[in-house]
């Protein structure tokens, strides 16, 4: 099925189905497969790199189903981080395209506050992506009453479209929203997502740039400076770029967010008292605690490429 007819026959189909079997049922494989597949061919050349994965439900129908896109540098799963998601309401009437978050996580944590954690992050994302709101202008969303993770996506909903189920635009519309909601989501990946420590002035954009002193007994400065380790995480995602090591996959909800981040020009190389403008994109890396360690120790700390090749001949001796 097309792209339009897939999400109208979920839509209109859900709530029936959701009182048979969910195993094999037509609709659970319309949402786990395709409707998934129908994003993916839609995003064309715009889905490198991203998941989609949808889900009915596990063992039973879900209250609110869902197909999201994952940037796996933020998450591979619906439980934590934030994602583009469409998601179907328990009444059948309408579908939302939602730039939302991982409520599972914060439950987890925050427990009753949970859903003010929520709109506070989604007031952060919306902040961040203020210049998408003129095509992606709903604030709002209704996914039913009495039941918690409705509640909990609706206030983790940060910006989006509503659909009626009825009156859905026709195909090439709803590819230029989904295009739009993509950009928007990298964007927001780019501009510190969820990152409180980042302010408005300090969103990386293409050029972004740290200056920096070399000055008595402050060798170290650059890696202890909070903007400029703000700002390469934020333009270069937390997977470690030598090992590809991820810690919130390893370690879960602990280490989300964490990475460090390693100058590939070394201030020891600078005279006393020069300053010097380091271009985030190209003057930073991020690496895990042990390949940061690990790299200073090669006759070049710059050279990732060295790094990277000794990890892969010792894989390759293994």
């Amino acid at each position: 099925m097309a792209f339009r007819d897939t999400l109208q026959f979920i839509a209109a189909s859900y709530s029936a189905a959701s009182r048979e079997a969910l195993t094999n049922h037509p609709v659970a494989a319309a949402i786990r497969v395709d409707l998934a597949v129908a994003i993916e061919t839609t995003l064309g050349a715009r889905r490198t790199g991203l998941l989609v994965e949808g889900s009915p439900g596990q063992g039973n129908w879900a209250r609110v189903p869902w197909v999201a896109i994952f940037e796996p540098s933020i998450t591979t799963s619906a439980t934590r981080g934030f994602y583009p998601v469409y998601l179907f309401d328990i009444a059948g009437e309408q579908v939302h395209l939602s730039l939302n978050q991982g409520t599972t996580t914060v439950r987890q944590e925050f427990g009753r506050l949970t859903q003010q954690v929520l709109l506070d992050r989604a007031a952060l994302m919306r902040k961040r992506t203020s210049d998408y709101l003129s095509q992606l202008p709903e604030l709002n969303i209704n996914l039913g009453k009495g039941q918690t993770l409705a509640g909990d996506y609706a206030a983790g909903h940060a910006l989006g479209l509503s659909y009626n189920v009825n009156q859905l635009p026709d195909e090439g519309r709803l590819a230029f929203d989904l295009a739009t909601m993509i950009d928007c989501y990298r964007a927001l990946i780019f501009r510190g997502g969820l990152d409180f420590g980042l302010t408005n002035n300090d969103q990386p954009e293409q050029g972004a740039t740290v200056d920096e002193e070399r000055r008595y007994r402050m060798h170290r400065r650059i890696e202890r400076n909070p903007k400029a380790s703000k700002l390469a995480k934020a333009f270069h995602g937390t997977v470690c770029q030598a090992c590809g090591f991820d810690f919130q996959r390893h370690y879960g909800t602990i280490g989300a967010g964490f990475i460090e981040a390693h100058h590939l020009t070394p201030i020891a190389s600078l005279n006393q008292g020069t300053t010097v403008t380091y271009d985030v994109a190209t003057d930073f890396a991020v690496l895990c605690s042990n390949c940061h360690k690990m790299i200073h120790r090669l006759p070049d700390p710059s050279d990732i490429g060295a790094l990277v090749s000794a990890i892969q001949e010792t894989r390759v001796l293994d």
